[in-house]
């Protein structure tokens, strides 16, 4: 509470509260209450407690996955698709951003478990899609899979994503997805996926939790930037999932 931007928000409670206070003018103390409840509103979504409170109402949890013969397609939707990195540091001067690493790693833990086909969709990036599927492709090989692969480069949203799985599917006759998303994205996910094919078994394969079941500490309770960071992604994602479900 006493370090940034814990101590911004102290400073600016107490200027608003000794403004409120010792002004006398109506519309200026309106404007200062506004200012305390901003302030407040900001205060909350900036501690780890609320962004842990809304990172809980989205992540899903492991579904056990039934090491069965039936025709399976484990998927990998990108997030965040990959970052530059400087010149000559590597032959490609790209990387996988952070959210992509995870949801490979854990859709390539997945595809292990019987050889399953692993599509990875939404490998999207401007002027160099050839750079980014070759990244993936050797990032899958480099922790051992072997099986079949396919990089799809032509989706940028969930939406689309699933447009492109539901092709897939089809053509290759799998009675079973598996999604491999980050934690807080599965929701949404499973959701479109079930609307593009509501006839196949969805198993949530989630990854990068944001929410712990850790016990109250003091430290829930001081506002971080990475706290606000969640808190934002949470909601936008609620936002998110409540329009398709009323538009879509």
């Amino acid at each position: 509470m006493v370090t940034p931007p814990g101590c911004f928000f102290v400073l600016l409670f107490l200027l608003t509260v000794i403004g409120i206070i010792k002004t006398k003018e109506r519309i200026t103390k309106r404007i200062l209450i506004l200012i305390l409840f901003l302030v407040a509103t900001m205060y909350v979504l900036f501690t780890p407690l609320t962004a842990m409170f809304l990172m809980g109402c989205l992540e899903t949890e492991f579904q056990a996955l039934q090491d069965d013969d039936r025709p399976t397609l484990v998927v990998v939707l990108a997030g965040g698709g990959t970052h530059p990195i400087p010149n000559g540091i590597r032959e490609k001067n790209i990387e996988l951003a952070e959210q992509s690493f995870q949801r490979l790693a854990e859709g390539v833990n997945a595809a292990k478990r019987r050889n399953w086909p692993l599509f990875y969709s939404g490998a999207y990036e401007e002027g160099d899609n050839m750079a980014y599927s070759a990244s993936i492709r050797a990032q899958a090989a480099l922790w051992g899979f072997e099986g079949e692969m396919t990089v799809e480069t032509s989706s940028r949203t969930t939406w689309e994503n699933m447009q492109e799985i539901a092709k897939a599917v089809e053509k290759g006759g799998y009675e079973r997805l598996v999604v491999s998303t980050t934690a807080y994205h599965m929701k949404r996910s499973i959701w479109m996926a079930k609307r593009h094919m509501p006839n196949i078994e969805i198993i949530p394969w989630p990854s990068g939790w944001r929410s712990t079941s850790d016990s109250l500490t003091p430290n829930m309770f001081g506002p971080s930037a990475r706290a606000f960071y969640d808190s934002c992604t949470a909601l936008r994602e609620i936002v998110g999932l409540v329009a398709y479900m009323a538009f879509f």
